[in-house]
């Protein structure tokens, strides 16, 4: 018998008890079996890494699901965020912007802005997103809701001051063209002898309508513009006027000044209040030195006293006239 000392082969040899000879008797491997054999391993091995897998991916989750869970948590804070600013810039909008929209309104006599329109009802369908029935879809609901409703009441808003801009500039060209002044300074030995409204007539005694105020004062008194205008009649009348002048001052507004002893301006000439345009005389149907004064709306007489400032002082009176000296 030979025997092959183990050391000089390290292969490892498996033994086969063999019943007929009643001895182990050495089997060799084959190429096949190492095969086999490290298949099962490898087997054995992958479906440990997918028991592992499985268990990280239900317990834990995976890599990116763990990345956009991240990601979904910081938007959620975001709009969080966001929703506060919005409920914010909205409650301002209604303290100030609503109020200062209303106050300004009243004030120059424009229509109030219904609630309804103010702010701005919304309505229609839902977004389309993945995640429709999730906390996160609410939240991104609700705040785009928030700002589109936000983004119209500003809109509204815009559009509603840019109109009460309109209407107050318009409004402020028209105090220019109001007869608001006297067109006598009436500190200065002036005093009214007849005022709007019937009267008796001063030649027949029969009481008739008297359609200005009659202010009496010296002869060649001063008589001023009392709004800005344009002069449409600068004559000696044949109505009884004497010597009359008319501004057309735009707005359905006009006066008349009438029995001058002077007349300063021509037809057609641009003046503005507080300019001289004449000076008091007894032209005319008259019974002395005065200024019939007239104030005609829409072609209709209106009581000329509406229109004076009670609070005027000599001063400011003066200032008015001195200030378009200067203009000229």
């Amino acid at each position: 018998m030979i025997i092959i000392n183990k050391h000089l082969n390290p292969k490892r040899k498996r033994y086969q008890f063999d019943s007929t000879q009643l001895r182990y008797e050495a089997v060799s491997f084959g190429f096949g079996e190492y095969i086999c054999k490290a298949f099962r391993f490898v087997a054995v091995a992958a479906m440990l890494a997918i028991v592992v897998s499985v268990v990280f991916y239900f317990t834990i989750g995976s890599p990116i699901e763990i990345l956009m869970n991240n990601k979904i948590k910081t938007l959620s804070e975001d709009y969080y965020s966001l929703n506060i600013d919005i409920d914010s810039l909205q409650n301002q909008l209604h303290a100030n912007l609503f109020y200062s929209d209303k106050y300004y309104r009243e004030l120059l006599e424009l229509d109030s802005l219904p609630n309804p329109i103010r702010f701005a009802g919304t309505g229609g369908s839902e977004p389309d997103f993945s995640i429709q029935n999730s906390i996160t879809f609410e939240l991104i609901s609700n705040t785009s809701k928030k700002i589109n409703t936000l983004e119209k009441q500003l809109n509204i808003q815009v559009e509603s001051f840019n109109k009460i801009f309109k209407s107050a500039v318009d409004f402020r060209k028209e105090l220019a063209y109001v007869p608001a002044i006297p067109p006598v300074n009436t500190h200065k030995h002036i005093w009214i002898s007849s005022d709007f409204g019937v009267r008796k007539d001063p030649f027949t005694f029969i009481r008739k309508y008297h359609e200005g105020i009659d202010f009496v004062g010296p002869k060649n008194t001063e008589i001023h513009a009392t709004a800005d205008g344009t002069v449409t009649l600068a004559k000696d009348s044949r109505r009884g006027y004497g010597k009359e002048i008319v501004i057309s001052h735009g707005f359905g507004y006009s006066t008349r000044y009438a029995h001058l002893n002077k007349i300063n301006v021509k037809e057609g000439q641009k003046v503005t209040r507080g300019e001289l345009i004449g000076l008091m005389g007894n032209t005319g149907r008259s019974t002395g030195t005065h200024l019939h004064y007239e104030v005609r709306l829409n072609n209709r007489p209106i009581n000329p006293s509406f229109y004076f400032s009670d609070d005027l002082l000599e001063e400011e009176y003066e200032l008015i006239v001195e200030q378009r000296t200067q203009e000229d």
